[in-house]
């Protein structure tokens, strides 16, 4: 899977996966994804459940933009394992406004601020370094923070799912 792309899926092997397993997923969303009893900014809700699947998602945009597991799919894959598919578009697109943003800020001011024109024309390398830095940090670097942040969720979205099923 390309590793720039706000989405992942994966098994997780236990022992054995109790039969309230949806259940006790729902259990958790509902008092608190991360931590139970604590809401503000990992606010997520079921949005659809079955037998065997359920399925829950960041409620609010603080819970969008600070975990990240914003779409989760769990799914019993027999006796012993669970699939789960997440997507975190939402996390994705809110860094991805960021970044133009603040290169939309850069391009104003050094627009707009002879002083700052001057400051980095002085330099031999200054628009190369300038825009470089520029261009990397509000255009790339989002993409680059998709791709590491991609291990941080499974992991944690792990953690939960053993916590859940023990």
């Amino acid at each position: 899977m390309n590793p720039f792309l706000p989405e992942f899926e994966g098994q997780l092997e236990l022992v054995r996966i109790p039969d309230d397993f949806v259940a006790r997923i729902r259990k958790r969303v509902e008092e608190g994804l991360l931590m139970r009893g604590h809401r503000k900014r990992a606010n997520y809700v079921v949005r659809s459940q079955g037998r065997d699947e359920i399925t829950f998602g960041a409620g609010d945009f603080l819970t969008a933009y600070n975990v990240g597991l914003n779409d989760v799919t769990v799914r019993r894959n027999g006796a012993a394992s669970v699939r789960y598919h997440v997507t975190f578009w939402r996390w994705t697109w809110t860094a991805v406004a960021h970044g133009a943003i603040l290169g939309l800020v850069f391009l104003i001011c050094f627009l707009g601020i002879e002083r700052m024109r001057r400051d980095v024309a002085a330099y031999a390398y200054g628009p190369y370094m300038f825009w470089g830095l520029v261009t990397f940090f509000c255009l790339f670097w989002p993409w680059i923070m998709t791709a590491i942040h991609r291990k941080f969720a499974e992991k944690a979205l792990q953690r939960i799912l053993r916590e859940v099923m023990s």
